[in-house]
Order: structure tokens, then C-alpha cells, then sequence
């Protein structure tokens, strides 16, 4: 083991989600082989459970707090007793300790951004956080081209802002047989099912699902799931808006499932209802295994759908401009597998896990041979 390059992996958040995903897939094969994988999560949760099943044992580190110096303390003692040559860190917190930590040790740190959501609440501190991310030692990452423009309004250089897409493995998300999430459901013959994936929390407004379920359920026959977890905060005033809807019997929120090609082939259309996305893993999982997607107008889903292509994108972010593109999808069985096959297609050519791994390893070969 002493001639393999410790990397120190990190993330304040635990997961389930596409960046704790991206996070272990990166640390799974990024890490296999010449590398060292020393990776941090915030506690004991699906993370680092995901991280044991991969066989990455995780270092748990507790990051809450406006400026944690425990944490930052943590950080540099990992780094420094395991004299970690590179920092591979996700979202705006983890990434501003990491950029302290490279400053004092001097080694090269990767600050990866999965959304606009990353730049929210930073507060009277945002000219110090952006000017630690802005050193020489750090390498600045988007995961799409809107998540970088997000980055140049925050303040960032775009000189100093690279893309790097998240991937997901086409071999294992990829056509097939499906689950019996049908039967489960006691769906009726001719039931279309749409399905919704991510956590209960407001940038996936979900509230604004079920009111364009509502009147899709007005000329369609479907049932909606939603599958993802949430506090009883989150989910109770989405149970209120369902009851207040009469959609009790047409629409079933879940929890958390793992997202599994299985699940996601019981779908007939994949619906997001997201005001802000970067570079949404799901839709990418959703398209490998050829389920048509219907979005509104974020800008991962433009950059991921490109505007028809593999997906409809509303109008607007109402409900009437999400319902109508909805029913448009389910209404026509044609065009579901027209849209299907093109994001299969799109995911292959260019959000492979493949590509994103290739793309992080030269990174990662370029900084190590900087002297």
C-alpha cells in the first residue's frame, strides 16, 4: 500500500443524492487503483453505508455549523497523518475547508459544484469564501455548463471553471425488465405510471407535481409516485396540497428506494418538477434505460434534454405549462419511444460514467505531476 497516492475525498452531506452518488462512484473507481481512498462524510448515514458496500471504510467527520473548526481541524490532521497529496471535495462548505487545508499543506484541491443551491446562504462571508476558492491550489469544477454559468455570476473567474458531466453506468442502467411496482400499486391494466425521483426538499417543488398531476388526471388515466425521502416537515404540507387535490387514489409518495434500473423501467414517464437543477443524475438514470423525460425549464434540463431532443421541457414553470407537456408525452406512445431512445443515445455519447471517470483521472494526473 505505501506506493499508492493517498487522495482525500470529501462532502458534507450524507445522502441519498446524485453529488453523495457521484461521490462514491469517484472514490469507488477513481481510487481503485493506484490511488489511496481516504474519504469523508458528514455521519453515519446512506453515504457511508454505500461507501462500506464498495469497500471504502469512510472517516466521519460532523460538518454543521456556519464555520465548523472542529471540522476544518479534522480536515488538516486526515490530510496531514496520511500525507494526502490531492483533495477531491463537493459543494461550496466541504470545498472552502478543503481550499483552507490545501493553502496550509500545499497540495492541489478539486471543488466541485453540483448546483446552484451550493451558493445559497453564504452570506456576509461570500468575498472570503469566494477568495479562498479563487488560490492557485484550487481547481474549480462544474458538473454542466449552467452549473459553471452559475459559478461566473457568483464571482468566480471563468478562466478558473472547467466541466466535468456526472456520469452513470450505462451498463447496469440500460433497458430491460422491470420491477412489480405495477402490482404493488394495484395499478389497472393500461395505467400509465409516472414516476418523480429525488428528496423531499423545495427546489424539487413538488407541490407544483401535484397540481399539474391534477389536471393531466383530467383527460389521462396514470398514477404518479414520488420516490425520496424527506422530514415530516417537508412531507406534511405536501399531504395536506394531495388531500386538498382529491389525489389520494392517483398519487403515492414512496420514500426512499434505491434507484435501481428495476424501478425506474416500471415508469412509463419520468416527470421532474424542479426549479433549480444542475446536472440532475436521475434524468440521467431515467434516459439510460430509455424512459422518455418531461422537465420544466431548469437549466441542467436544457442542457441535459437539449430542448426536445431526448425529453419535452415546459414552457414555463407553471402547472398548465408542465401538465400539458405531460400529457402531450403520455398521449402518444410513439413519441414516448422516440424521446426514450434519443436520451439512451445522449447518455451514451455524453454522460457516460466512463467519460466522467476519464475526465476526473486526468485531472487528477495533471495536478500530481505539477510540482
Amino acid at each position: 500500500m505505501a506506493d499508492r497516492i493517498p487522495i482525500l475525498h470529501a462532502i458534507d452531506t450524507g445522502g441519498p443524492g446524485g453529488a453523495e452518488t457521484v461521490f462514491a462512484d469517484c472514490a469507488a473507481h477513481l481510487l481503485a487503483g493506484r490511488q489511496l481512498p481516504l474519504a469523508v462524510v458528514p455521519n453515519d448515514g446512506w453515504l457511508a453505508s454505500r461507501l462500506r458496500s464498495l469497500g471504502i471504510e469512510p472517516v466521519l467527520l460532523d460538518s454543521r455549523g456556519a464555520f465548523n473548526l472542529p471540522y476544518l481541524f479534522g480536515l488538516l490532521r486526515l490530510a496531514r497523518r496520511h500525507q494526502a497529496r490531492l483533495i477531491h471535495s463537493h459543494l461550496l462548505g466541504t470545498c472552502v475547508y478543503s481550499a483552507i487545508v490545501g493553502q496550509l499543506l500545499r497540495i492541489p484541491v478539486i471543488a466541485v459544484f453540483h448546483g446552484a443551491t451550493d451558493l445559497q446562504g453564504s452570506g456576509r462571508l461570500a468575498s472570503i469564501k469566494r477568495h479562498l476558492l479563487e488560490r492557485q491550489n484550487v481547481r474549480l469544477v462544474a458538473v454542466s455548463q449552467g452549473v459553471r454559468a452559475d459559478l461566473e455570476r457568483w464571482g468566480l473567474p471563468p478562466d478558473r471553471i472547467r466541466v466535468i458531466y456526472n456520469g452513470v453506468d450505462c451498463e447496469r442502467f440500460c433497458p430491460g425488465n422491470a420491477s412489480d411496482l405495477r402490482g404493488e400499486l394495484g395499478l389497472a391494466p393500461g395505467t400509465l405510471l409516472v414516476g418523480a425521483v429525488g428528496n423531499i426538499r423545495p427546489p424539487k417543488a413538488y407541490d407544483l407535481l401535484l397540481r399539474a398531476a391534477k389536471l393531466v388526471l383530467a383527460g389521462h388515466d396514470a398514477h404518479f409516485v414520488v420516490i425520496g425521502e424527506g422530514s415530516p416537515e417537508a412531507f406534511g404540507p405536501l399531504l395536506a396540497l394531495r388531500a386538498k387535490l382529491g389525489l389520494e387514489a392517483h398519487l403515492t409518495f414512496l420514500g426512499y428506494r434505491p434507484t435501481s434500473p428495476l424501478l425506474l423501467r416500471s415508469f412509463d414517464v419520468f416527470l421532474s418538477s424542479s426549479r433549480s437543477e444542475g446536472l440532475p443524475l436521475s434524468f440521467l438514470e431515467a434516459m439510460a434505460v430509455g424512459l422518455p423525460v418531461v422537465a420544466t425549464p431548469t437549466s441542467g434540463a436544457r442542457e441535459v434534454l437539449e430542448s426536445g431532443r431526448a425529453g419535452l421541457i415546459a414552457s414555463s414553470t407553471s402547472a398548465e405549462a408542465l401538465a400539458h407537456s405531460l400529457s402531450a408525452v403520455l398521449e402518444n406512445r410513439e413519441l414516448r419511444a422516440q424521446l426514450g431512445a434519443a436520451g439512451r443515445a445522449m447518455v451514451l455519447e455524453r454522460f457516460s460514467a466512463q467519460a466522467m471517470i476519464a475526465a476526473y483521472d486526468q485531472l487528477y494526473e495533471s495536478l500530481l505531476a505539477e510540482p
